[in-house]
């Protein structure tokens, strides 16, 4: 790929971006990359995704893994979630750079889930156990989602 190849990316600020007032932050980081806003949106109360649509969108990461996947899934349609379309040169590296590790707690200092990961227990803790589900054990609350390649922007995006 050529660095003036355009690539489109999608970006999911979660619920917990909203509960802990971390949007607008995120938002900004987000805008320092240098990429085009194509499309976005906000998706809650009645506008947000069932259950069972959420499971479709997180099946392929988190597979078979009926606990897991039923907490995630519940946790996302409880929403906020906000929905924003990236394009421009190497979109999807700039911004899984920019977000870090999916596992906060191995996300490198500057990143997005690195700079705003306050801990397992503390993460949201009065949300957790709303959508935590046994079996379980480590339900995390991650800030952000971010298409992982061309393949998976092209299957995410066609939810919204």
């Amino acid at each position: 790929m050529t660095e003036a190849a355009q690539q489109d990316t999608l970006v999911i600020l979660k619920p917990d971006a909203f509960w802990r007032g971390l949007a607008g932050q995120i938002e900004a980081r987000l805008g320092a990359l240098g990429l085009q806003v194509v499309a976005e949106c906000t998706l809650d109360a009645d506008r947000n995704l069932p259950v069972e649509k959420w499971k479709e969108f997180y099946f392929p990461a988190i597979g078979n893994r009926p606990p897991c996947l039923e907490g995630t899934s519940k946790y996302m349609a409880h929403g906020p979630v906000k929905v924003i379309q990236l394009r421009g040169p190497a979109a999807i590296q700039k911004v899984r750079q920019a977000v870090g590790a999916t596992r906060p707690w191995q996300a490198d200092q500057g990143t997005i889930r690195g700079d705003f990961w306050p801990g397992a227990t503390e993460a949201n803790a009065p949300f957790r156990l709303k959508f935590q589900q046994p079996g379980d054990d480590q339900f995390l609350f991650n800030l952000i989602h971010a298409s992982d390649s061309e393949s998976s922007f092209a299957r995410e995006v066609q939810f919204f």
